[in-house]
């Protein structure tokens, strides 16, 4: 038995086994013997130089920026449906919802670039499109409800949270596939051979 073995029995029996952590540590003790099951050269092959890169390949396939004319008609269409949420649900002027309009339609828009619904192989299936869209409209969703607070209180109520998502979800989803040119037989995505 080696020292690596003596020790890693050794925590088991002292700290895994004591009534605090009798619940989780069962678990971590069955981890721990998997790693010490493992060969030391299937751990060093895992580096965190290599994931690095596996995320930094897939963040860089992933996000893509509109065309210019794709993202002006889209940022109206974003801005369109702020005003008409706001003009709903709290009654506001345009002049006074034009201030907090712009950080809005940047977390939209670029929460769609990170989603990479700009791909051109997300573009041409209408169904990698819809499921892309909603990604990037989830993404936005979330970061729209915490920032809501620092854009104004009033845009932080529910009923306006509520018809700004609610529009936004259904212009996007509708008009996206038209300004895009997507290919409405694509049989949903799937590939022909």
């Amino acid at each position: 038995m080696s020292l690596r073995d003596v020790a890693l029995q050794s925590y088991i029996n002292r700290v895994l086994l004591s009534p605090s952590y009798l619940g989780a540590g069962w678990l971590l003790a069955l981890f721990l013997t998997g790693l010490n099951a493992m060969s030391v050269s299937s751990l060093n092959r895992i580096s965190a130089r290599s994931v690095l890169n596996f995320v930094q390949r897939t963040a860089f396939r992933q996000v893509r920026f509109p065309t210019f004319f794709r993202a002006v008609v889209e940022s109206l269409l974003f801005c369109c449906v702020f005003l008409a949420a706001g003009y709903v649900s709290l009654g506001h002027s345009v002049q006074s919802m034009l201030a907090p309009m712009v950080p809005v339609v940047f977390i939209m828009m670029m929460s769609m670039v990170l989603s990479g619904v700009y791909r051109q192989e997300i573009t041409n299936s209408i169904m990698n499109l819809y499921y892309h869209s909603a990604y990037g409209f989830v993404l936005a969703a979330v970061i729209f409800m915490v920032s809501a607070h620092w854009i104004g209180p009033d845009y932080a109520t529910l009923k306006f949270k509520f018809f700004f998502l609610f529009f936004a979800f259904f212009v996007t989803n509708t008009m996206r596939p038209l300004i895009s040119g997507t290919d409405f037989m694509d049989g949903g995505g799937r590939r022909t051979n």
